[in-house]
C-alpha cells in the first residue's frame, strides 16, 4: 500500500471511530501550552506574537486544544468521540518540524471502556502501515499515587515527588536528596517565600558578575535551598527512599513485575490490591488480543504531565523502536482547563511520520 493509501485508509479509521473531527486552528494562545503541556513540549514551542503584544505558538499537538475547544461548546460535559488528523509544529533534534499526528479524544461518559478503545484504535492503525505484533508498554499513575499515599513520609514531600513522577531525571535527583538529608547550619541566612529567595539570588549573582546562562539559573539554585531546608526540618525516612527507588526500577514482562510489585507491597504493609488487579485485568484483556507483541509494566513509565490519572501506553514498532502511539487517561485536564466538574478523559495519538518509516 502506498503512503497517500496508507492516509487515506487512516484518515477512514478516525472519521469511523469518532462522533466528529476537531480542526483547532494552528494558530493557538502559548499560555494553554506553557502551563499544561510541560517541559517536554513547551521547551520546544514554535513561538510568535500577535500585534497586541499576545503571545502564540504553532500548534504543537492536539489534545489541549481539542479539549479546550470542547468545554467553550455546547457539548461539554456530554460523551463525545473527538477525532483528529493535520499537521503539528515542534522543534525537533532531528527531522522537519512540522509532522502529522492522528488521534481521539474519549470526553464525558463515553460508553464501553474508552482506555481499550484508544488501545485498539492504535492497533488499527499499526495494522494499516504493516506494524504487526507492537510492543504495548504500559504504566499506571493511580498504583503510583496509592503507593505515595500509603508511604510513612512527612505529607510536604507528597506532592513534590508527585510532580516529578515522569520525570525520571528529576524524580531521581530529588530522591537521591530525600536519602543523603543535610542538616541545617545556623540561622536561615536567605528569606523562605520562593520569589524573595530568586530575587536576591540573582542579585548576588548579577553583583559577582555570573551570568545564569553559564551556570545554575537562580531558580534552580532557590528551589535546591528551599529543599535543603525543608529536608533539615521534615526528614524522610531511608527505608522509605528505598521502597520508592525500587518500585521504580520495576520494568518488563507485565505479569510477572505485576506478581513483584504485590510482594514488594506486602512487605512494606501497603495495600495495593485493588490497584493491582485493575492493571492485571487489563493486561490479561490485551493479552487475549493476538496482534499485540510484548507487553511490558514499567512502574516509572507516565506521561511528565500531572494531570493524567490511571492507566497510560505507548505501542513501539518491533522494526524500528520507536513510539508509534501513545495514550492513556487524564481525567484533571478537563478541571486545569476551567471545568467546575470532573469530567472524564482519556486520549491517544499516533505519529504518521514514524509508521511511514516502521512501513518501510
Amino acid at each position: 500500500m502506498s503512503a497517500p493509501a496508507r492516509r487515506d485508509a487512516l484518515a477512514k479509521l478516525v472519521e469511523d471511530e469518532a462522533d466528529f473531527l476537531a480542526a483547532p486552528p494552528i494558530l493557538q494562545p502559548a499560555d494553554l501550552y506553557l502551563d499544561l503541556a510541560g517541559e517536554a513540549i513547551g521547551s520546544r514551542l514554535l513561538l510568535t506574537s500577535g500585534a497586541d503584544g499576545s503571545d502564540y505558538c504553532l500548534r504543537p499537538e492536539f489534545t489541549l486544544a481539542v479539549c479546550a475547544e470542547y468545554l467553550t461548546s455546547d457539548l461539554a460535559g456530554s460523551a463525545q468521540v473527538i477525532g483528529y488528523l493535520g499537521p503539528v509544529f515542534r522543534q525537533r533534534a532531528a527531522g522537519p518540524a512540522e509532522f502529522e499526528q492522528a488521534g481521539l479524544e474519549f470526553l464525558g461518559p463515553v460508553a464501553d471502556d474508552p482506555f481499550e478503545r484508544s488501545l485498539n484504535f492504535a492497533l488499527d492503525a499499526a495494522m494499516i502501515y504493516g506494524v504487526d505484533e507492537p510492543e504495548v508498554h504500559l504504566g499506571s499513575v493511580e498504583i503510583f499515587e496509592a503507593l505515595l499515599a500509603g508511604l510513612d513520609m512527612p505529607e510536604m514531600w507528597r506532592p513534590r515527588i508527585r510532580a516529578r513522577f515522569g520525570h525520571t531525571e528529576a524524580l531521581n535527583t530529588l530522591l537521591d536528596r530525600l536519602g543523603t538529608a543535610e542538616a541545617s547550619e545556623g540561622a536561615p541566612r536567605y528569606p523562605a517565600e520562593r520569589d524573595k529567595l530568586v530575587a536576591a539570588i540573582t542579585s548576588e549573582m548579577q553583583t559577582a558578575g555570573l551570568s545564569p546562562i553559564s551556570g545554575r539559573e537562580a531558580s534552580e539554585i532557590a528551589d535546591r535551598y528551599l529543599e535543603k531546608r525543608a529536608l533539615a526540618a521534615a526528614p524522610v525516612q531511608p527505608e522509605t527512599v528505598e521502597l520508592l527507588k525500587r518500585y521504580l526500577g520495576i520494568a518488563g514482562e507485565a505479569q510477572a513485575q505485576l506478581e513483584h510489585l504485590q510482594r514488594q507491597a506486602k512487605r512494606a504493609g501497603i495495600d495495593l490490591d485493588v490497584e493491582i488487579g485493575a492493571l492485571a485485568a487489563r493486561i490479561g484483556k490485551i493479552a487475549s488480543e493476538t496482534r499485540t507483541g510484548t507487553i511490558r509494566f514499567d512502574a516509572s513509565f507516565a506521561p511528565p504531565l500531572d494531570y493524567y490519572t490511571g492507566h497510560v501506553f505507548e505501542l513501539a514498532a518491533p522494526s524500528t523502536g520507536a513510539v508509534i502511539a501513545s495514550g492513556g487517561r487524564y481525567d484533571r485536564l478537563l478541571e486545569r482547563l476551567g471545568s467546575q466538574k470532573p469530567i472524564a478523559a482519556v486520549g491517544c495519538a499516533v505519529w504518521l511520520d514514524r509508521l511511514d518509516e516502521a512501513a518501510q
